[in-house]
């Protein structure tokens, strides 16, 4: 066997590897941003509202250091998608208002408060193309079972391809091609946009 012949099944092992680690980066990114935009947001608000009657600003020290802890859980999740390690960066210590006046930690809390838009965009890129492919690829399975009015009428319908049920399989399957061939590459597009975003607002730097 070849030196050629060995690498492509490597290669395609690799790629299969990262289009999931891709898909579980994104998947996984969205939740964990909706959960750092009501943690972040709620304990700033009732920070910032008590902080007349200095009760809030312990709340305040306490977004502060949620939105570290989440942001460096993103900083070693980018890193892997990156290709880089991100590092930590060194925060103040001391008093509380000694905390608060370090722009570090505020731009921890404004990721975690706007990270849920690239992650939005991101998991909703993901989601429709494994749809597209899986949906594609099954469809002969369940497309049977979707229902058959006289006003209910397919794709393939409106693309001018008739309605038969061995067109909408072929149509379908085809499809699911297109997305699968497309789809190392989307998820790709949607991981790194996620971990650039966190990579330029954390302010990450390689090791």
């Amino acid at each position: 066997m070849t030196t050629t012949q060995l690498e492509a099944p490597v290669m395609t092992v690799r790629l299969f590897a990262r289009i999931g680690a891709d898909t579980r980066y994104v998947l996984t990114g969205f939740p964990i941003g909706i959960a750092a935009l009501t943690v972040s947001v709620t304990a700033f608000s009732l920070g910032l509202g008590l902080a007349v009657v200095w009760v809030g600003v312990p709340i305040l020290v306490a977004a502060l250091v949620a939105a570290r802890g989440f942001a460096a859980a993103e900083r070693r999740r980018a890193g892997a998608v990156l290709g880089q390690d991100l590092e930590d960066p060194v925060y103040r210590t001391g008093p509380a208002l000694h905390r608060l006046a370090d722009p570090r930690a505020w731009r921890d809390l404004a990721h975690a408060m706007v990270r849920f838009i690239p992650n939005t965009i991101a998991f909703s890129f993901v989601v429709a193309w494994w749809a597209g492919l899986l949906g594609g690829l099954t469809w002969a399975a369940w497309g049977w079972a979707l229902p058959n009015g006289p006003d209910d009428h397919d794709v393939t319908y409106w693309l001018g391809l008739g309605e038969s049920y061995g067109t909408s399989v072929v149509f379908y399957l085809v499809t699911a091609v297109v997305f699968g061939a497309t789809l190392p590459l989307v998820v790709r597009a949607a991981a790194r946009l996620e971990a650039g975003f966190a990579r330029a607002l954390l302010g990450s730097r390689p090791r």
